[in-house]
């Protein structure tokens, strides 16, 4: 298992794109790949959405499983039940979890004291 914790704000993705590719070189390509991007969805939507400010910590927790990797993003923010986009094609924004619903074969959402929002990426 691998941990980070980190302050959340506008910088709080590139510092966690930085640690996982820093972390993770041993994993295949396309599972790598795979991760920094749905991972770094997800603390964007801590920040954004979330309001994880500066003040803040946000937590990415990565474990393997079975059958790959399983990766968790826990912020401070108050939970949400997960919806289909509502925005146009062409409209920016609004993907994140369009993309953790089509390239991970699991995820979920845990609310309570915080909010947890995890997913497993099937090993090729």
């Amino acid at each position: 298992m691998r941990r980070l914790r980190t302050p959340g704000g506008p910088h709080a993705p590139e510092r966690v794109r930085a640690w996982l590719q820093a972390t993770t070189e041993w994993l295949p390509d396309a599972l790598e790949s795979n991760l920094l991007l749905l991972t770094c969805e997800l603390v964007n939507n801590s920040v954004l959405h979330g309001k994880a400010g500066e003040e803040d910590l946000i937590e990415v927790e990565l474990r393997t499983t079975e059958t790959g990797l399983r990766a968790e993003v826990t912020d401070p923010g108050r939970g949400f039940a997960p919806t289909a986009r509502g925005r146009e094609l062409d409209e920016p924004g609004g993907w994140g979890l369009v993309l953790v619903e089509r390239l991970a074969a699991r995820w979920g959402v845990e609310r309570g004291q915080c909010t947890r929002v995890w997913f497993e990426l099937a090993a090729a």
